[in-house]
């Protein structure tokens, strides 16, 4: 299997399908990454900054140059275009409503069977949706470092790579972050332990 970056060179050689197969690769990722950065609130805006990032990979596909892994060089596009919606939302007294207010803390276990396995099924889904409820509550730079560490699976220095960030202070928003989300997540299951916490 090719590499993303030779994929990303033969596509600056006019090779189309090598594009095709760099998009597919890194679409669902990416697109939850901006997601997840801008909120529901924001998905229209989401979809277009999501367009905007592979416009920004085809307008410089003849000017690439494999100076850091492709993805690390792809994660640093949306993170400048992020930047720069955040920036966009602030001037115009806007702020990022991460959380359905209406899910909030009342959120409940619905047990609707009796039966083990079906109990066990909507816990872990009533798992999940606590724990994107506590990393939507993240501030904004402390969700960015735990997505791009812990979903997008970025080695601590690509997260400073992408961000643009000294080591220390990566480390900081990740230690930060985790730490909310412990907090977050007693709060709101009882479950006093974070998975992954240790690859920090």
């Amino acid at each position: 299997m090719d590499t993303d970056e030779a994929l990303m060179l033969d596509y600056g050689k006019g090779d189309q399908a090598a594009f095709r197969a760099l998009y597919a690769r890194h679409k669902g990722p990416l697109y939850r990454y901006v997601c997840r950065q801008l909120g529901t609130n924001h998905h229209s805006t989401a979809q277009e900054l999501f367009q905007e990032v592979w416009l920004r990979v085809i307008d410089n596909r003849t000017r690439y140059k494999v100076e850091a892994k492709f993805n690390t060089w792809l994660y640093r596009i949306a993170h400048n275009l992020l930047i720069d919606e955040q920036r966009k939302l602030a001037a115009r007294g806007e702020h990022l409503s991460l959380v359905n207010d209406e899910q909030g803390e009342s959120d409940h276990i619905p047990i609707a069977s009796n039966q083990a396995h079906q109990e066990n099924t909507l816990h872990n889904k009533y798992l999940q949706q606590a724990i994107k409820h506590c990393v939507e509550l993240l501030v904004p730079q402390q969700r960015e470092a735990f997505l791009l560490r812990h979903e997008a699976g970025f080695e601590p220095s690509q997260v400073c790579d992408i961000v643009e960030a000294k080591p220390e202070t990566v480390k900081t928003r990740l230690r930060y972050a985790m730490s909310q989300l412990r907090e977050c997540l007693q709060r709101k299951t009882g479950i006093t332990e974070l998975g992954g916490e240790r690859q920090v």
